[in-house]
């Protein structure tokens, strides 16, 4: 860990990263590599020109759910250059982590940081929209002025307590994943005990359940809303007006509903599947669908939505695109002129 190599100056432990007799080389994996960096370039291309854009309108960062995406986008990049462009580049030439165990060990912390940092930032988010959309009065006051600071400040200590004071963990080209252990000759049959990072565990089951339970109490409140505009059908005039709202809501149910599956499943693999890989063998096929939900996790693509919507509690690059019209003029307008 980071914190015993500043205070005591001493190398990486070389009994839990011996790489005494291994290979610094093993299979290159191109297709894999180029999946990886490609949606990691693609993403950050696109997260950078949001970020810049939500900063330079007073608008748009005077509002808490536009300042809680600018400050998870700064983790969502940061993680993608270490989780999709480095990644991608060790896979593409076929570098195990000891072909440099220093450089893969910083790495290794810098990564396992932002990634618990951008879950703090994505239970803020999930929550500052369940408040906005269902609790509009009584929640106000925790997004507003000092409250709304400290919020934003609570994922920086998060950061610093997983890249420094916990073990690393490293990409590991054979199964293209992130591993705690490095899979040395030496180490490959050390127990996953000896690895463990009990915050980590916690870490992920609690994003799982909590953005499910998020999600689910959006989409109910969505429902429960064209339940009622339903209920209230009377005259002609009410019935038409009714029934526009009503193809409003339910259009907005079946957008909202398929994000959220979107967003729950990348979660829910990338989380699940990247504390099982740590204990358990799994075939290289689900080691790749579990790393590309890490980096989905980051910079979820969806383009088959038309929701524009300010209530949104979704989080990817793309959705920003379409959710927040003046944004993605102003994107427009710097690519076309």
């Amino acid at each position: 860990m980071f914190y015993d190599i500043f205070t005591s100056g001493h190398v990486i432990s070389p009994y839990y990263y011996n790489c005494t007799g291994t290979s610094s080389l093993t299979e290159s994996k191109v297709a894999i590599g180029l999946i990886y960096m490609t949606i990691g370039l693609i993403s950050q291309f696109v997260y950078f020109l949001v970020l810049y854009t939500i900063f330079n309108s007073k608008t748009l960062f005077s509002l808490p759910c536009y300042k809680i995406m600018f400050f998870l986008g700064i983790p969502d990049i940061f993680s993608l250059i270490f989780c999709a462009d480095f990644a991608g580049f060790y896979s593409i030439r076929g570098l195990h982590p000891c072909y440099s165990i220093n450089f893969t060990f910083t790495t290794g912390c810098l990564v396992f940081g932002s990634w618990h940092m951008s879950c703090l930032y994505v239970l803020l988010l999930a929550f500052n929209r369940v408040c906005e959309l269902i609790f509009p009065e009584k929640c106000a006051f925790l997004f507003q002025k000092w409250y709304l600071q400290v919020l934003l400040f609570l994922p920086v200590p998060y950061f610093f307590y997983f890249a420094f004071f916990t073990k690393p963990t490293f990409f590991n080209s054979s199964v293209s994943a992130f591993l705690l252990n490095p899979m040395t000759d030496v180490t490959k049959n050390f127990p996953s005990e000896y690895y463990t990072v009990e915050a980590y565990v916690f870490n992920n089951f609690f994003v799982m359940v909590f953005i499910g339970f998020c999600y689910l109490i959006i989409c109910s409140y969505l429902l429960k809303k064209s339940w009622k505009i339903q209920m209230k059908q009377t005259s002609a005039l009410v019935k038409r007006v009714s029934y526009h709202w009503n193809y409003i809501l339910t259009n907005l149910i079946f957008q909202v509903t398929y994000q959220c599956l979107t967003v729950c499943t990348c979660h829910f693999i990338g989380c699940f599947l990247y504390v099982y890989i740590q204990y358990f063998w799994v075939p290289e096929f689900l080691s790749v669908v579990c790393h590309l939900a890490w980096i989905g996790n980051h910079s979820e693509l969806n383009n088959q939505t038309s929701m524009q919507m300010h209530m949104s509690p979704f989080r990817s690059p793309s959705l920003y695109l379409y959710y927040f019209q003046p944004i993605y003029s102003f994107i427009y307008s710097k690519i076309v002129y």
